[in-house]
């Protein structure tokens, strides 16, 4: 049965006249679950390692907090490691989250930088997002998946996941992070949407918008050529007509078997004994940290979940979740879970061999 090691969020402040604590610190505790948990033993002297995490959007406020990344990084240096800390922009064009500059910007403002991570911060998927290496997987709904250029030439992988719901696939954790936030801009489209953008002509203006957007010159008379469309979606960005058109937004189960299979292509090229994940189950939204908002916590903080199995540390990170009384205000998982597939994501990876749902959890405090 797969490990993973779990280090609590819980303080012990019962006793007023302790009130200096250091090892009650979730930081501290970050450390002792790395160590206990060997998941860096992969990684060897010189070798380049990334460090996968999300610096929300502008305007969130519950993403993961830059000192537990500065953490992790300061233990990969002292085994020798070349670290650089790293995201991908966002499907779209013309928002700032949508390139390296404006990641970057947002980046900073949230309190992500070389300074306060500790390493370089690299946009692993290039200044508009479409530079990636293509790795097929032939899989039910994804043939292949164009996987973030730096993330691809990486020797290592530590997914530093803010664990969370997900508005369409069930729970955001590190099948996320990797499947989603590991490539480019066309397969985030391919993830989240059935069929390339189409433009009614009956509905289109002519202002050719559209056109001068595209990055592909992939709109000829006001048409989209397949074969040069990169999935962007900034003609649908741009277009005031509504003219542009996609399928419906995808949701349950096949969102959830399309972030497996992305996540599949991911660890095929790097390796999938090249992973470490770490999952921060705290400040849990029923949301992605890409909204520009964070709304209340769903339950209080449980802790941190690590392991070098991508399935196990969802199922055990969800499983805990499950376990916990909602905080009022929450929103009901009933509900919510009628149109998303949590449960798909964690048993479709297991069926295509990505890691084991059943796990052994071991407390380190």
């Amino acid at each position: 049965m797969v490990e993973v090691f779990f280090a609590p969020a819980e303080v012990n402040i019962t006793d007023p006249s302790k009130w200096y604590q250091p090892d009650q610190s979730l930081v501290v505790r970050l450390e002792r679950v790395i160590e206990g948990s060997r998941i860096l033993d992969g990684v060897d002297e010189g070798d380049i390692v990334a460090v996968k995490t999300h610096f929300g959007d502008r305007g969130t406020t519950k993403m993961l907090r830059s000192l537990f990344i500065r953490k992790i990084v300061e233990i990969l240096r002292k085994r020798g490691a070349r670290v650089f800390v790293t995201e991908t922009t966002g499907l779209g064009i013309i928002r700032d989250r949508c390139t390296a500059v404006g990641r970057l910007e947002i980046a900073e403002e949230n309190g992500f930088t070389s300074q306060t991570v500790g390493a370089p911060i690299i946009i692993a998927d290039g200044l508009r997002g479409f530079d990636g290496v293509r790795v097929d997987v032939e899989g039910k709904h994804l043939k292949a998946v164009h996987v973030a250029k730096a993330i691809a030439e990486a020797d290592f992988v530590v997914a530093v996941t803010h664990f969370k719901l997900h508005m369409r696939g069930g729970i955001g954790g590190a099948m996320k992070n990797i499947g989603v936030g590991c490539v480019t801009k066309t397969t985030k489209f391919d993830i989240h949407l059935p069929s390339p953008p189409e433009i009614d002509k009956t509905a289109c203006s002519k202002c050719n918008k559209c056109i001068e957007v595209c990055p592909s010159d992939a709109i000829i008379n006001y048409e989209i050529d397949i074969s040069k469309c990169v999935k962007c979606l900034g003609c649908l960005e741009v277009c005031g007509e509504n003219a542009v058109k996609t399928g419906p937004w995808l949701d349950g189960d096949d969102i959830a078997e399309r972030i497996v299979e992305a996540t599949k292509g991911v660890m095929k090229v790097v390796g999938i004994d090249n992973f470490a994940f770490i999952n921060f189950a705290v400040d849990i939204t029923p949301h992605c940290d890409c909204h520009p908002y964070s709304s209340v916590q769903q339950v209080p903080d449980i802790g941190i979940f690590a392991s070098k199995d991508i399935v196990a540390v969802d199922s055990s990170s969800m499983q805990a979740y499950l376990e916990k009384e909602k905080i009022s205000g929450a929103l009901i998982d009933e509900d919510f879970w009628e149109w998303t597939s949590p449960e798909r994501q964690i048993g479709y990876a297991e069926e295509l061999g990505l890691g084991r749902r059943e796990f052994r959890l071991r407390e380190v405090m």
